[in-house]
This record gives C-alpha cells, structure tokens and sequence, in this order.
C-alpha cells in the first residue's frame, strides 16, 4: 500500500519544501494538508489563525484513539541543495525534514483510510506549527488537541541523518532533552578604563559569570548524567577604555534528568549572584523552563518496534543515544504516553549532512517506509 502511494507523497513533499515556512506562519502548508486529508475523507479542523490542522478519523467518545503528530515549519536558512525543487523562499529552507514528516503522516493517513471500518478505535492527525521555536504544541494542546476525548497515546518521528536509511532508532526512557534558557543583564558603573577602580565593570563580571558556569557541569554534576550549559552570546562595552556600565549574556542548559536539571537551575543563580557581588555589579537572570525531557514510554515503544521490524524487517532496528537537542513532541508525551521515532535518512556510504545545514538532503525514500511503520503502529495500539 505505501508503495504505491510513493510518488503523490513525494510530490507533496517537494511542494512543502519549495514553499517553506517559518514557525506560526504556516498558513500555506496548513491549506496543503488540509486539503489532502479532506480528499481522504477525514475529517478536518483548522488551528487558530489558518495555522496548524488537526484530522481525526473514526473518532468517537466510545472507542480508543491513537495519534500522529507531524511538525511543518521550516527554519531560517539559505538553502544550497542544487535540487530542482530547492527552496524558493530567500534565507528559508526544511533543513530539519519537518517537509518529510508531513508527508509521512499524510501517508500514514491515506494507508488507515483504506481500513477504516476495520480498525478498533480512531486516529487523530495533528500537524503543528513552530515546533522550532517551542510554541506549536502549546498552542495545539491550548487548541484541546489531547481531549474529547483524550488519546491513548501518540507516535511522532524525525529524520536523522546519523542513521543509515532502512534502519530505526526506537527505545523506551529519555530520548531528547529538557530545554532550559536564561538571559543575565549586569548593570554596574562606568569610569575611564585607566581609572578602573572609580567604576564597576560589568564586563568581568559576565566574563568570570561565562568561566565560572562551566564548573557547574564539570565539578557538581554526576559525569554519568548529561549535561550542557552553553553560554552563546555576550555583550557589552562601547570603546576600549571605558568600563562598561552594562553587559548582557544569552544562554542554553539541557538535560536528561529532571533532578539535575533542577539542580543545574539553582547553581546558575548562585553561580552567577557570586560574581556579580565579587565584582559589586547587580545582576538581574531570567531563568526560562521551555521544555520537559522527552521520555518515550515503554509499552508505545515496543509497539513501534515491532511495527518497524514487521514493516522494514527483523535487522532494521539500530541503537540509538539520547540526544542532547530538544522537541516539543515532548509536551504531548508528558501527558500521554508517547513514541518518538527516529528514522535514518543517509543511504548507506554517503556523507552525512546533519540536521539545519544548507545541504541537507534527506533521502524520500524513507517516506512511504516510515509512513507504513505509524500506520502499523496505530493499527496495533488501536488493536491492543
């Protein structure tokens, strides 16, 4: 059956990537998907705005209900494939395979279509916007997404070019981050820099703040327990001689553990209050819990796992390590339990092109693979 629906996917594919969209601004790719499942039959609800569509299938109060969830935005960057179908949206480009995913559930959705009064319950298809900046699935959970009534549960998946094509990464427990944030804006005095001690420099503050961050994962943090503190941008200053009155530094903590990401939040405002007063500068942090760590359950997993190896065969499943990045397909499998696939892209011998780089050229053949292996995923959960 995904076989011979291939070439409509593709094709549907290659249209979503020539016409990108930037997170919340999916309008065009929200009328695309929508008009596709409404060919199918299922029935569809537009998100707010134009933007995001949620289809549901044989969705009654009475029976069970699985979902899939598809991600469509696309990122800000200048696509440099050479492909005849490359972005025609400047500085935009689907460098995440967020154009796969759709045309995978949409796949997943034409295949459940055809069984439609042999499956034991209904599915819901949500296609979410701004997955890349952590506000579509807010935004579709505020819609009631995961109500009227509530799921059983809910795959997703992602491309991943770290895995050779025809195999799939699938396992219970952490399988992506949490994503915290936090801005720390010094205010101190400004002076002649061949008067320093007339003012307080909030300069080397922020820089002892930078330093002294990483000690928080290197010397309190169990070497066991991953985790990332990256300080990604600093400001301040106006000329070389003048102590700076003011300085501004951006940053980014993941973790795999709730426990240590708590204690990570803690240390940085201790860390960072102690070289503000050492340098008599007022430090003011906004601290920003964006997303929980995705956690796979393990009764979604071994059904997605048995439904890849019916689908693509007993060898396709490879090991996979938790990923340092983040998805908000985290929020739906924090109140259900959730599945979240990888799989892999790269034929086999080829380069890899990671994740967002211009290049990025993820092989269509995983489509109708992956669109059979939800489509058997939802049929067994539906059944079991």
């Amino acid at each position: 059956m995904a076989k011979g629906i291939e070439h409509d996917l593709i094709m549907i594919r290659r249209d979503i990537h020539q016409n990108p969209e930037l997170g919340n601004e999916e309008t065009r790719t929200s009328r695309l998907i929508a008009e596709n499942l409404e060919k199918l039959g299922i029935e569809v609800k537009m998100g707010e705005g134009g933007i995001g569509v949620i289809g549901s299938f044989n969705v009654s109060d009475n029976s069970p209900v699985i979902c899939l969830r598809a991600d469509m935005d696309a990122i800000p960057v200048q696509e440099n494939t050479g492909l005849p179908y490359e972005s025609k949206v400047p500085g935009v480009m689907h460098a995440c395979g967020h154009d796969i995913h759709c045309a995978v559930v949409l796949g997943a959705a034409e295949i459940l279509s055809k069984y439609g009064n042999q499956l034991d319950g209904g599915v819901r298809f949500i296609f979410q916007p701004a997955e890349e900046i952590d506000l579509g699935a807010k935004a579709m959970l505020e819609q009631g997404v995961l109500e009227d009534p509530k799921p059983i549960g809910i795959f997703g998946l992602h491309v991943w070019p770290g895995i050779t094509l025809g195999k799939v990464g699938i396992q219970s427990g952490a399988v992506m981050a949490a994503i915290d944030s936090f801005d720390v804006t010094f205010e101190g005095a400004s002076a002649h820099g061949a008067e320093p001690h007339l003012g307080h420099d909030a300069l080397l503050a922020a820089s002892m703040s930078v330093v002294a961050l990483q000690r928080i994962v290197s010397r309190t943090i169990n070497p066991r327990d991953p985790a990332v503190i990256t300080v990604g941008s600093m400001k301040s200053g106006a000329a070389r001689n003048i102590i700076a009155d003011s300085a501004y530094l951006s940053a980014t903590v993941r973790t795999l553990d709730e426990n240590v990401r708590a204690s990570i939040k803690a240390s940085v405002h201790k860390t960072i209050s102690g070289c503000s007063d050492a340098c008599d500068v007022n430090a003011c942090i906004d601290y920003t819990e964006e997303l929980p760590v995705l956690v796979n359950s393990q009764e979604m997993s071994d059904i997605a796992l048995e439904s890849a190896k019916r689908v693509l065969g007993e060898n396709c499943i490879t090991k996979i390590e938790p990923s340092m990045t983040g998805d908000d397909f985290a929020l739906y499998a924090e109140r259900i339990p959730g599945c979240y696939i990888f799989m892999g892209v790269t034929p086999h011998g080829h380069e890899i092109i990671p994740l967002h780089n211009p290049k990025f050229n993820p092989d269509e053949k995983v489509i109708p693979a992956a669109a059979a292996v939800l489509a058997h995923a939802c049929w067994e959960s539906l059944r079991q």
